[in-house]
């Protein structure tokens, strides 16, 4: 494995004394910014972040937060045309300023950013009322749409999930439990993507472990009996079997729907002793209870697929958060996945808080001791055995191949081959996921990403809602229909203001973006950091279009970042900057 693929994570919590920076600011340089949001793509833009200026840890919200420290990425280049190796210990391309940046949630970031309150990523000391002292962008991969650039321009309620924030009108002033409106005070609305993601539906191999009075730590096994195996999985699902799994309407591992999937061969471990007519494995779905990128992801697919393979589809529309009728009870990330969480019910989701939250309840960690009550496969009572088959949807990063390489849990978690539109069985890749995206192009473009005025068939770039797929079951992601296309694919997009309040500020925000847009450590399809974690930086075209609109003005529409006072729109009277 090349050494820059030999990284590793280790986390730690930490005092907020120990930290490098404080609320009030005292620690903090001119040019540091505060950023947050979603956390699939977190630990990987926490590495972008580190590369780009001096490191910090990546932040995860909680009570209390905690404090992880992502190992420095070290990128050789590809040996051909990208040239340009980094090694993030030694050098950063900004060394006087960093960018701290919060995992939450998307809708958290989103929220955050409508109504510029730092106070929603959550308390940083658990006895003290310290916040993040400012905020200048978020990534979501749930869409804003023009509803919400509606809100954001004009005012109203902003619901992300059971969350939501009230901004006012321009030239109101806000009341108890509002904020001031974020155009008037922070300029226009900026939102595009940055990277191309695949959400992956992840099980684990084993389902049931049964104690071994030999090796007492070492528990006999069995594993689910996949025909169609890959490295990292093969389970092959097509979208009517897992419409049904995710609306709660197989909730069985023996369901013959699976089985005839599997080359009409039983998922039994050939050496499970059970019966095969007595054969039975528990399907538990497991998903976000929180506002989520990846449910929003999920649900836009499932809207366009499901209504007409089943009946009961529980997915209008695509949405940041499960349907009511399918949630059931939550999990606890800061305890054991086992037992199982009390009142979990088949055919309802367990819901977990945060990617990490799912992961860790999908896995089968727990080993069985000789005293652990519980049932073998047959569904019979059995002391010394432990049967689990938990299936959830995750980032890409969490599951095998990527985790050897992104070491973000060591669950060595398998993900499910999709059947796309075209037929085709496709595994959980960033190539499958850029197939997806091909056919989405930037607006007002040329094919090579130039500002072309012409052509709005893809939109205008003045619209903030049209740099991104909605999560209506129309938009193009939702059901992709290009060759080797991944079908449950979603963007992870910057969410950020045009006007920024300091000019050394406004100049770390956009240096960091011109970085993550050009430098080889991001924009290499194999080795680079996002491609290295399963996730595919753009295409170069839509790169050039980003620059060319957001951190330039080539285009010559004036929606470049820029700082208050500035000439265009944040030299309006009002303006106070993010």
């Amino acid at each position: 494995m090349s050494s820059f693929k030999t990284r590793m994570r280790h986390s730690a919590c930490i005092a907020i004394a120990a930290s490098a920076w404080m609320a009030t600011g005292a620690t903090a340089a001119p040019g540091d910014v505060y950023s947050g949001g979603a956390s699939i793509i977190a630990p990987y833009v926490r590495q972008q972040m580190d590369c780009y200026g001096l490191p910090t840890q990546l932040i995860t919200k909680g009570t209390p937060p905690t404090f992880q420290s992502e190992s420095p990425f070290n990128y050789l280049g590809d040996g051909g045309s990208l040239k340009d190796p980094q090694n993030c210990a030694t050098k950063h391309i900004n060394t006087t300023d960093t960018v701290y940046y919060v995992s939450a949630t998307s809708g958290t970031g989103i929220l955050a950013q409508f109504s510029h309150n730092p106070d929603l990523y959550g308390t940083i000391s658990a006895t003290t009322t310290q916040y993040l002292p400012s905020i200048q962008f978020a990534f979501s991969e749930t869409p804003l749409a023009s509803a919400d650039v509606g809100i954001y321009n004009g005012g109203g309620t902003e619901t992300q999930g059971s969350s939501n924030v009230v901004v006012v009108a321009p030239g109101v002033t806000p009341g108890a439990g509002q904020y001031g409106n974020p155009l008037q005070l922070y300029g226009p609305l900026v939102q595009f993507p940055v990277a191309v993601n695949p959400v992956v539906i992840a099980y684990n191999a084993v389902y049931e472990k049964v104690y071994n009075p030999s090796t007492p730590g070492t528990p006999t096994t069995y594993s689910f009996n996949i025909k169609y195996s890959r490295s990292s999985g093969g389970l092959r699902l097509n979208a009517e079997t897992y419409c049904k799994i995710l609306n709660g309407q197989i909730t069985n591992w023996n369901d013959p729907a699976l089985k005839a999937l599997n080359g009409n061969k039983s998922l039994e471990d050939p050496t499970d002793p059970t019966p095969a007519a007595s054969w039975s494995v528990p399907l538990q779905i497991v998903g976000r209870g929180d506002s989520s990128g990846a449910t929003s992801v999920l649900s836009r697919n499932l809207s366009a697929v499901c209504p007409a393979l089943i009946t009961g589809n529980n997915y209008p529309t695509g949405a940041s958060t499960l349907p009511t009728a399918l949630k059931g009870v939550s999990y606890n990330s800061t305890s054991a996945n086992y037992p199982s969480v009390a009142g979990e019910t088949p055919g309802k989701f367990t819901l977990a808080t945060l990617n990490s939250g799912v992961t860790q309840y999908v896995a089968f960690t727990a080993v069985p001791n000789g005293s652990n009550g519980n049932y073998d496969s047959s569904g019979a009572t059995k002391a010394n055995a432990i049967t689990l088959g938990r299936i959830g949807y995750v980032g890409v990063d969490s599951v095998l191949p990527a985790v050897l390489v992104t070491n973000a849990n060591t669950y060595n978690l398998n993900s499910a081959t999709l059947q796309n539109s075209l037929g085709q069985w496709v595994a959980p890749t960033e190539i499958g996921a850029l197939d997806a995206f091909s056919v989405i192009k930037p607006p007002q473009s040329t094919s090579t990403g130039a500002y072309d005025a012409s052509n709005t068939a893809n939109g205008l770039r003045t619209n903030p809602q049209d740099w991104v797929q909605g999560l209506a079951p129309t938009s193009a992601l939702a059901n992709p229909t290009t060759t080797g296309s991944y079908p449950i694919t979603g963007t992870v997009n910057f969410v950020g203001y045009n006007c920024y309040a300091s000019k050394t500020q406004e100049a770390t925000v956009q240096k960091y973006l011109v970085y993550i847009t050009a430098a080889d450590i991001n924009v290499d399809p194999k080795n680079g950091i996002l491609a290295s974690a399963g996730i595919a930086p753009l295409p170069t075209y839509w790169n050039t279009a980003l620059k060319g609109t957001f951190l330039s003005n080539t285009s010559g529409l004036g929606l470049n970042i820029e700082y208050k006072g500035a000439a265009g729109a944040c030299s309006v009277a009002g303006i106070v900057g993010g």
